[in-house]
């Protein structure tokens, strides 16, 4: 598996805490729990994992797309990501960021989770977090002994607790250094601009997927 890396920073907790009718929906008895989620989507994972090579990239692919669909909330993310700009935007190009985006998380999902050496994936705990989140802490424990700790940031929305974040040793959040990233394309290349490079990273990765077979 290649490795993870890059993902919790204050940034994010601002933006919720100054946004809370945002991030709190009515309680349902029909949805997962925020802990229940992130198990799901590990499970998920470990399959992947353990089938890389029977699967292939584009099994890994389609394997994955309708779990990360289901467990992620690509429209907040992105929406978070791009920042003041967002509000300018019409109805259509949302949607083509989202997709743009959305494709590209699952290809680099598809990609990271590659092969299977004995790892484990264990689910913590679940905390409360500000404005009505949950903090999932899970660890990713290789054959060595070795931990990978992810935690991840759920947020409830109408269907249900979705993640909004990633934590790799509590610090570095994966949203916060998108909306660096993000940023600076749109000021320099403008939306257009941040849904071509998105795309074209997505390119590379399934191109270089399709080379390795």
């Amino acid at each position: 598996m290649k490795q993870i890396t890059k993902l919790w920073a204050p940034a994010v907790l601002s933006f919720l805490l100054i946004a809370p009718s945002m991030c709190i929906s009515k309680e349902t008895t029909t949805k997962p729990s925020a802990i229940q989620v992130i198990k799901d989507l590990n499970s998920t994972l470990l399959h992947v994992m353990q089938n890389a090579k029977s699967l292939e990239y584009n099994g890994r692919y389609e394997t994955l797309k309708p779990v990360l669909v289901k467990a992620f909330d690509f429209s907040f993310m992105i929406k978070y990501a791009v920042g003041q700009p967002w509000k300018e935007l019409t109805k259509n190009p949302k949607q083509r960021i989202i997709e743009a985006f959305t494709d590209f998380t699952i290809a680099t999902y598809a990609d990271r989770f590659n092969g299977y050496s004995g790892e484990k994936i264990k689910s913590k705990n679940e905390q409360d977090g500000p404005s009505g989140t949950k903090l999932v802490k899970t660890e990713l424990v290789k054959q060595d002994g070795s931990v990978i700790k992810l935690n991840y940031l759920l947020r409830k929305n109408e269907r249900g607790w979705q993640i909004i974040d990633i934590f790799l040793k509590g610090s570095i959040s994966e949203l916060a250094t998108k909306r660096s990233e993000y940023n600076a394309i749109v000021k320099k290349s403008g939306l257009n601009g941040l849904i071509e490079r998105i795309k074209e990273k997505t390119i590379v990765i399934k191109a270089q997927n399709s080379k390795s077979k």
